[in-house]
């Protein structure tokens, strides 16, 4: 005798497909409905609306902006690879762009000295920019470097391009990367600086890239927006 069990299906997970009808007939940037707008519409408690909403963030069918929510376009798919986010969001046919946040000057202290190999208290550059695509805030990267790699760089980089290309055309070839992977939610700054709520799911990316004679390059920290990236990576055998 065998039996199965039906998946119970949750007030909110019926709200949410209400709502995503709701959203096939709006276009990408429309207002959607508060939660005491929807609420009352479906006749359920706010904290349903709230439930559900908060799945479609995740998902990215939704996006807000400030106390406004709006439909959300399609997320950014960014291969885990070496290469430009400028790029990866150009082949999607989007626009792309950075924001300057700031330049530092640093001395590492024993743990990025460690990393990149260079002794405690030699100077490191280190470059914050927001990424955007589209106009909207997608990404917050803050990339350090050992100074010694990059003379002049603050005074003729171009913080709008990409950094990648800048060192290539420094005769710095990317040999390999070390990337680690996680979910986080921003703090305040961060949240302000990509125009989101502190309640905004986020990918932490941690990089770490060498040059062909194992040489560390650089150090990044790139905080990306869980509702609207995507990553992708392809295996080869």
């Amino acid at each position: 005798m065998t039996s199965t069990v039906e998946p119970r299906v949750l007030k909110h997970q019926i709200v949410r497909a209400r709502i995503e009808e709701l959203l096939a007939g709006l276009n990408v940037g429309d207002t959607v409905p508060s939660e005491r707008d929807l609420a009352v519409r479906f006749d359920v408690a706010r904290e349903t609306v709230r439930q559900a909403l908060r799945e479609l963030l995740v998902a990215g069918r939704i996006e807000r902006q400030g106390k406004t929510t709006l439909v959300a376009g399609p997320k950014l798919v960014l291969p885990l690879a070496l290469g430009s986010y400028t790029e990866a969001a150009r082949t999607e046919g989007r626009t792309a762009t950075r924001i300057l946040v700031g330049w530092s000057r640093l001395a590492a202290d024993p743990d990025l000295a460690g990393r990149l190999a260079i002794d405690p208290g030699d100077p490191v550059i280190q470059l914050e920019r927001v990424l955007t695509t589209d106009g909207v805030h997608l990404g917050l990267e803050t990339t350090r470097l050992p100074a010694y790699r990059y003379p002049g760089l603050i005074d003729t980089f171009d913080y709008t391009q990409s950094l990648y290309a800048e060192i290539a055309g420094r005769g710095i070839a990317f040999a390999k990367a070390v990337d680690s992977i996680e979910t986080t939610l921003p703090d305040a700054r961060e949240a302000a600086l990509l125009a989101v709520d502190t309640r905004t799911p986020m990918f932490l990316l941690k990089r770490l890239s060498y040059d062909p004679a194992g040489v560390p390059i650089e150090h990044r920290r790139s905080l990306y927006r869980g509702d609207r990236m995507t990553f992708t990576a392809i295996q080869t055998p």
